[in-house]
């Protein structure tokens, strides 16, 4: 419901401005090797996206343009496999109709489009055989399968359940889902195989809902819980064994997690409230103690990602540099123009 009352604010404020559009542009240099962080910029009114591409210092290095509407999301981080960046153009916002999945090659920037049956469509993951989505647009929620060789479609449908988010690991398939319509709240975790067949069904209601943003290691799963069963905060992140699927939810005492990032023994992760557009902190977690420790930026963390030892702060007014090593002091940032009837919506990295 939150992402709802999200999107459904974005668009009005972006769907009174009409702008040009073209066909997926040509790059304006060729300094392709130097590009290492993508901003992207789409708007709900128009096909027309833009990823700005910078070097490590901040350096404008280029620009793609594309003709697609409301390309990627802040719910949903875009999705790395192997070397292409997989995400999501919904299409105009008063209709969501683009019915297609894009991979961003990381070594030349060619676009490749996978077609799916469905509108609104909201996440994707993927596996090296398979692109998976989920539509929550009828308030059942549709998963479907594209097979990459030959483009076949499977489908799978959840009856009066909402996906917030899906994720593809180590052969297996993650679904998040709450059922809202009961007497009280359910929440599930679906855990299919790649043909999407059922593995197991785990009521995770006492943890929370909303799980959008992911990251695994070798062993375990993180998702971050944003909204309690009492529909309330939260400040959880689940950890889930891939072996074993037992779940751990672990207190990070900083509600809204948002991204999870992996850096030597401990996960960064940011805390921010993406529909209200709030929070300027980080919360240090140590993966083998579980302690935490917040520190605050005072800088919205709606955005973010890790160079090397840098950690990387996007939002809609600036793009920010950290130093992890040196107690996170600031080391660059620079604002964002945008056209005026765009947004930011994702960032992503070539490393």
């Amino acid at each position: 419901m939150k992402k709802l009352i999200y999107i459904i604010g974005m668009v009005g404020i972006l769907i009174i401005i009409n702008g040009c559009s073209h066909k997926a542009g040509s790059l304006k240099t060729l300094n392709i090797k130097q590009a290492k962080i993508g901003i992207v910029e789409t708007t709900a009114s128009d096909y027309k996206s833009t990823i700005h591409w910078y070097d490590k210092e901040l350096n404008k290095i280029l620009e793609k343009n594309m003709k697609y509407a409301m390309l990627g999301s802040a719910f949903h981080n875009p999705v790395y496999y192997d070397n292409e960046i997989y995400m999501i153009p919904q299409g105009l916002g008063n209709a969501k109709d683009s019915k297609k999945v894009i991979s961003l090659n990381k070594n030349n920037f060619e676009i490749k489009e996978f077609s799916i049956n469905n509108i609104a469509l909201n996440d994707v993951a993927v596996s090296k055989d398979y692109i998976y989505t989920i539509n929550t647009l009828s308030g059942d929620t549709h998963i479907c399968r594209l097979n990459k060789s030959n483009n076949t479609l499977k489908e799978i449908i959840i009856d009066n359940e909402y996906v917030s988010g899906i994720t593809a690991v180590r052969g297996k398939v993650y679904a998040f889902s709450s059922n809202m319509l009961s007497s009280s709240p359910e929440c599930y975790l679906y855990i299919y195989n790649e043909e999407l067949e059922i593995l197991h069904k785990i009521d995770i209601t006492q943890y929370g809902t909303s799980q959008y943003k992911f990251m695994y290691d070798e062993n375990y799963l993180y998702a971050g819980v944003i909204m309690t069963k009492e529909d309330k905060p939260a400040s959880t992140i689940l950890k889930i064994s891939i072996d074993t699927n037992e779940i751990e939810a672990i207190n990070i005492n900083e509600e809204f997690p948002n991204d999870i990032l992996q850096y030597k023994d401990k996960l960064i992760i940011t805390n921010h409230d993406l529909v209200a557009y709030e929070g300027t902190k980080i919360t240090i977690l140590d993966k083998v103690t579980k302690k935490s420790e917040s520190i605050e930026l005072n800088n919205k963390t709606e955005f973010a990602g890790i160079m090397e030892n840098v950690l990387v702060i996007l939002n809609q007014e600036k793009i920010s540099l950290y130093n992890i090593e040196n107690k996170f002091e600031l080391i660059k940032e620079i604002s964002i123009e945008k056209r005026d009837n765009s947004y930011i919506s994702s960032i992503v990295f070539i490393e």
